[in-house]
């Protein structure tokens, strides 16, 4: 995505210790399965860091405990932290508790 690749680029040229690499998809979920300490951050557009975070979700065991976070970096408006499985709702009212 020529419009991603270049709203990254102009992020990263202000922060000039960070170390910012292009993958294709399919060699970045390759890599991800097979290394994925050597990730610390992962940016991508909404389709493939959905992809992306559900992956690292089964990697460390399942979504029931991964997070999710929509973050504002304008701080005009709130970010958003959510558990990557969605709410819940079939379970509201019952007293049940999840993570």
């Amino acid at each position: 995505m020529r419009f991603w690749d270049e709203v990254v680029a102009e992020v990263a040229a202000d922060y000039p210790s960070l170390i910012v690499d292009k993958r294709l998809i399919d060699a970045l979920a390759a890599e991800l399965v097979l290394r994925p300490f050597d990730f610390d951050v992962i940016v991508a557009s909404n389709l493939y860091g959905d992809i992306f975070s559900d992956l690292a979700a089964a990697i460390v065991g399942s979504a029931g405990i991964a997070a999710s976070a929509n973050l504002n970096p304008e701080r005009q408006f709130p970010s958003m932290f959510e558990p990557v499985h969605g709410s819940a709702p079939d379970i509201a009212g019952l007293g049940s508790l999840t993570p």
